[in-house]
């Protein structure tokens, strides 16, 4: 039977990766004026990218921890191409606050699958103290997706707005408190199945 150590030093190795990727755009979205111009946006923005570098740094740990060490030159120069592509489109297309979050929330999203695939793995293989740190980073990331959520209907109406499209600005909370309840119905969906 195969050792189980390489499979998890594997996974942690690629979970490095992704969070290496999703580092990328987020600091060019600190710099950005339009992200800087929201109090709101910025201070979200800034905990992701924080969340990130704390993340890559206790993997890091982790992997080390696992007689492993830092990602192959080859995953780690992929992560760092896609990341390096995904701020040159950014960039370029001078892509609004509302699609740089909702690029943010994607992000997230397959950081969450990732960190519960991670969870399920590390408890697969006995691994305690592995599966504690992907379910932290798993509820950091959790808390995080539901931010940036929070703010897409205010961004998207705003950027409208000042596009001079006759919307109103005051329907976001009611979209919040909709997609909100659009949660909650799916929960107590799940729950009743």
């Amino acid at each position: 039977m195969p050792s189980s150590q390489p499979n998890i030093t594997t996974y942690v190795s690629d979970m490095i990766a992704l969070e290496q990727h999703i580092l990328q755009p987020l600091q060019s979205q600190v710099e950005d004026a339009a992200v800087q111009a929201s109090a709101r946006v910025l201070s979200v923005v800034q905990e992701i990218l924080a969340a990130a570098h704390s993340h890559i740094e206790a993997l890091n740990a982790q992997l080390v921890a696992l007689g492993g060490h830092a990602g192959s030159p080859i995953k780690s120069g992929v992560a760092a191409a896609l990341g390096a592509v995904a701020s040159v489109i950014d960039n370029v297309r001078k892509t609004e606050v509302s699609k740089d979050l909702r690029d943010d929330y994607t992000a997230l999203c397959l950081a969450t699958a990732s960190y519960n695939l991670l969870h399920a793995t590390a408890l697969g293989f006995g691994n305690q103290t592995l599966a504690d740190l992907a379910k932290q980073h798993l509820t950091e990331y959790g808390a995080l997706v539901m931010k940036t959520n929070a703010l897409l209907p205010f961004a998207a109406l705003k950027e409208l707005r000042e596009l001079g499209v006759p919307v109103d600005p005051s329907v976001a909370e009611k979209a919040q408190a909709d997609e909100q309840s659009a949660w909650q119905e799916a929960s107590a969906k799940q729950s009743g199945s």
